[in-house]
């Protein structure tokens, strides 16, 4: 099976093959993945997974295409990406601001040019689900991911702080 780590920064995927914007360790191939990946490597891999990309990317949408086209017929697409409903987002920034929704405004307006930081958007599970549907994927299914803390005691869709997708060509 050939897997495609897309942004994988220092944690790639054991045994895929990983692209990110920049040449860390373990990296096979730096590129801009706001661009579609050469046409040597559409239909090419059964599997596509990308953790903690999404949000950072400009077009999410086109990125979500792109994944397709990398897709033999039948692979799968793995998304991991933070919960726009998660309860602590919502109180990370409150002092600049002072009311739900202070994680999105601070952050989707600066000029920060940090990895960590640098979120374009943010995605409730509808959303991604609806943007996989759009890019022409089948068999979608958007899910909550929680860690091992308190949070598990919420809802998922309030305690969970990344949403999980897999979706099929």
């Amino acid at each position: 099976m050939r897997a495609l780590d897309l942004g994988c920064w220092k944690n790639k995927k054991p045994g895929a093959f990983g692209v990110d914007f920049h040449k860390y360790s373990g990296v096979d191939l730096k590129w801009d993945l706001e661009k579609p990946l050469p046409k040597k490597y559409w239909n090419s891999f059964d599997e596509v997974y990308s953790a903690g990309l999404l949000e950072h990317l400009g077009n999410p949408q086109f990125f979500l295409e792109n994944c397709r086209k990398y897709l033999k017929k039948g692979g799968k697409l793995e998304i991991i990406t933070d919960n726009a409903d998660y309860w602590r987002f919502h109180f990370v920034h409150r002092p600049v601001i002072g009311f739900f929704g202070a994680y999105h405004a601070t952050l989707w307006n600066k000029e920060d040019k940090s990895l960590q930081t640098q979120h374009k958007m943010l995605f409730q599970a509808g959303h991604l689900e609806t943007l996989l549907n759009l890019a022409g994927f089948k068999k979608i299914k958007a899910d909550f991911y929680y860690q091992k803390n308190l949070d598990v005691l919420l809802p998922r869709k309030f305690g969970s702080m990344y949403l999980t997708a897999t979706a099929e060509k």
